[in-house]
């Protein structure tokens, strides 16, 4: 990565998104450009510390990154950033995924979601405070060049000495059906690492049948992963979830990282509105699991 752009309207006094994009610029040397978005305070809040001296903050802190850009103000709009970090040539776009108080009806995931949909850059959903470089990685993985791609991704994050390759089956496969899937997972396994000396993670392959987002939420439980890396494309894949912004509640109340990437190309770097589809009980479903185990934890 030689360019971390920060999307975030630096309101908070520990801003997740800047915390990440500065140790992921640190961590690879890289460029950290930060678009800073329009605030919407509401009356009685007292505005966040300037943007310079969290800058100047910043580079001494992490003396490796290679520079530090701050824009002026611009609308908390998708389309605006995801045009801004497309002219960066941005290699990853990080967003703070935590609510703000102090701002009107402020709910970042929605924001997180709508910048995932229109760019082909990977969005980077930042929840927790980067008091330590990302180790433990869980990979969703489809099937075939989609999984490798995914794969790739999570590989690029230096840091990671664990990556889970995790494959959801359909919830009744058989036991052929499922040795076939670790077949095909051990082997994209395989191909991704084929030259990579630079691939310091131990890959695990875990095959599980159910529904996407109750085998993610249960992964998630039982390997406490730092971040899960995804992507969205196919109905089988993460546009379950996408399709009707499901992804959405999962990032309001689940307490992980998520680096999505959008495997569909599309000209213009302009993507249309997803069809509505996936299960109409796959929300509920996912919720319930959720606040099921955040409960147990």
């Amino acid at each position: 990565m030689h360019r971390i752009v920060v999307a975030s309207d630096l309101a908070m006094t520990h801003d997740t998104a800047f915390g990440r994009g500065c140790e992921l610029a640190a961590t690879n040397c890289a460029e950290l450009h930060v678009l800073r978005l329009a605030s919407r305070y509401k009356h009685s809040a007292s505005p966040a510390a300037d943007g310079a001296a969290m800058l100047a903050e910043a580079r001494a802190r992490f003396p490796s990154i290679a520079s530090i850009t701050i824009s002026a103000p611009i609308p908390r709009s998708a389309r605006t950033i995801a045009a801004r970090a497309g002219e960066l040539r941005a290699d990853i776009i990080v967003m703070r995924n935590e609510i703000d108080p102090n701002q009107v009806d402020d709910r970042p995931f929605d924001l997180i979601v709508d910048v995932a949909r229109r760019t082909s850059i990977p969005v980077l959903a930042a929840q927790g405070d980067s008091h330590a470089p990302y180790r433990r990685l869980l990979a969703l993985l489809d099937t075939g060049d989609d999984a490798r791609r995914v794969l790739d991704l999570a590989l690029r994050m230096k840091s990671a000495d664990s990556l889970f390759a995790v494959h959801a089956c359909p919830k009744h496969s058989s036991r052929e059906k499922t040795a076939e899937a670790m077949a095909e997972l051990e082997r994209v396994i395989a191909t991704a690492l084929e030259g990579r000396c630079d691939a310091a993670a131990t890959i695990t392959p875990v095959v599980r049948n159910g529904d996407l987002a109750s085998v993610l939420i249960e992964e998630w439980s039982a390997l406490h992963p730092d971040l899960i890396v995804a992507a969205t494309r196919k109905p089988h894949g993460l546009e379950g979830i996408f399709g009707h912004s499901h992804v959405a509640d999962l990032l309001e109340i689940m307490p992980f990282d998520l680096l999505v990437t959008n495997l569909e190309t599309r000209e213009n770097n302009h993507l249309e509105e997803p069809a509505m589809i996936g299960d109409a009980g796959l929300k509920t479903k996912a919720l319930a699991a959720a606040r099921h185990l955040l409960r147990r934890g």
